[in-house]
């Protein structure tokens, strides 16, 4: 059960409290996370807050210490949690984490047929209100016309087929019945971008009407909430955040229950940042423009006083749950030859945090290794590495670390990305113009700075 206090939101587990501290309460000095072991507490003490001031609870151990005071803000519930706490010290199992008030919206997911993202075959939307699940729809449906293809790669992470659509409603109905049982709720994915291009896509194709919707993203917030502090996970895929904030397992790839999934990471994040009131507050408050569908583009979910996007920049999208889809909305549906290279990631708004310092290269690596006396430049997404520690053991081989591609590259390393960077096709072009220049993958440089064995993204 959580439980908001000044300043931080309480887990209450069978074993201990944990307290995830608001970003303001880290930045002056208190720990983002602290975990308090009820292994030694033999009693609890509480103080209501009134109106004007505030109340306390108090965790008591042997000999009467202290073990911990959690200050609570007027308006904050301090008896239910020192009762959560007493049951607890009772032997009594912690009860399921409530809602959030005021947090309503639809969280929805769609599956595709192939690397088309308008090819949908699947759609789950599952309604929240005070941030419970309240309702769940789930469509099976027939992919738009001339996009009904089944590619392998895609029945085999998802398992439906196209017999199994066979008799379902074509997309567009599918598609009507999931904005009407919308309504005026904010639309709520992990990567809303994927999900709201793949109806938009789907929707022109079948030549139907793209409704006024306004997006927002499960994984733009867990980003921002692990650079506030508030959770430390290895990466930010939808199974792993949700199995963070405490939600059901669940069987990926499902429509609704990545859609259940993406709603209780936005509820459990809402929680840990101390959150009450509309989903649009919360995104407001992280400094966050709600995104939006219509029938002219798809605007992306971006930090406030981020600069306007190109018409290009609107038509790309990604889906970072999966390597299966194409990084576009191109109406081939053809597999893609075994040749090609997979390019999913970041779409171009999505910033990768580059660092401001490069380091030296260190003088005295070995001189036969493959970086050594090289200019290195990376693009596109590393996740889960940083790119400041890749920089860093690059230089530690000898590496000179380049921000950009210039005459003097010679090796460019290729993360993932949703489209050819701007830096790989500036590298194409000099190696026309006969420049010796390497572009790796980002395997290549993994396993070159034994960072291959490290945890999968």
């Amino acid at each position: 059960m959580s439980y908001t206090a000044h300043g931080a939101v309480v887990d209450v587990t069978a074993d201990a409290l944990i307290l995830h501290r608001s970003q303001l309460a880290a930045s002056l000095g208190a720990p983002a996370h602290e975990e308090i072991p009820l292994a030694g507490a033999t009693g609890v003490e509480c103080s209501a807050p009134t109106a004007t001031s505030f109340g306390q609870v108090v965790v008591r151990g042997e000999s009467d210490t202290e073990l911990t005071i959690i200050r609570i803000a007027p308006g904050q519930d301090s008896e239910g949690l020192a009762s959560a706490v007493e049951a607890v010290l009772r032997g009594e199992t912690p009860a399921v984490s409530a809602g959030v008030k005021g947090l309503n919206f639809t969280a929805v997911d769609v599956e595709t047929a192939n690397d088309n993202w308008g090819s949908v075959c699947q759609i789950g939307a599952v309604r929240f209100r005070d941030g419970e699940e309240t309702e769940s729809r789930t469509w099976l449906c027939t992919p738009p016309p001339g996009l009904e293809h089944f590619d392998e790669v895609n029945v085999s992470i998802h398992g439906i087929t196209a017999d199994d659509v066979a008799d379902a409603s074509p997309f567009a109905d599918a598609a009507a019945e999931l904005f009407e049982f919308l309504g005026t709720d904010t639309l709520v994915a992990h990567n809303a971008q994927f999900d709201s291009t793949a109806l938009r896509t789907g929707l022109r194709t079948a030549k139907a009407p793209v409704p006024d919707v306004r997006l927002a993203c499960s994984l733009a917030l867990a980003r921002d909430a692990s650079r506030a502090g508030v959770i430390d996970v290895a990466n930010h895929k939808l199974p792993t955040v949700a199995s963070f904030v405490g939600a059901d397992d669940f069987q990926h790839h499902e429509a609704t229950a990545d859609a259940r999934a993406a709603g209780a990471i936005v509820t459990g994040l809402a929680r840990r940042f101390g959150h009450s009131g509309s989903i649009e507050d919360l995104f407001t408050t992280r400094e966050f423009a709600l995104g939006s569908l219509s029938e002219e583009s798809v605007i992306p979910m971006l930090r406030a006083n981020t600069a306007p996007l190109s018409a290009a920049d609107l038509g790309a999208g990604t889906d970072f749950r999966d390597n299966t889809r194409m990084a576009g909305t191109e109406t081939s549906s053809k597999k893609k030859s075994s040749g090609s290279q997979d390019r999913r990631g970041p779409a171009p708004w999505q910033s990768v945090a580059t660092p401001d310092t490069i380091p030296d290269p260190n003088p005295y690596a070995d001189p036969e290794g493959a970086l050594f006396n090289q200019h290195v430049t990376l693009t596109g997404d590393f996740e889960p590495f940083d790119k400041g520690l890749l920089w860093s053991k690059i230089a530690e081989r000898g590496g000179q670390v380049g921000k950009n591609v210039t005459k003097k590259t010679t090796i460019l390393v290729v993360g993932q990305w949703a489209t050819k960077t701007s830096k790989e096709k500036r590298a194409e072009e000099l190696q026309a113009k006969g420049q010796d220049i390497a572009i790796w993958p980002v395997d290549k440089l993994l396993s070159e700075l034994q960072l291959d064995e490290a945890p999968p993204f």
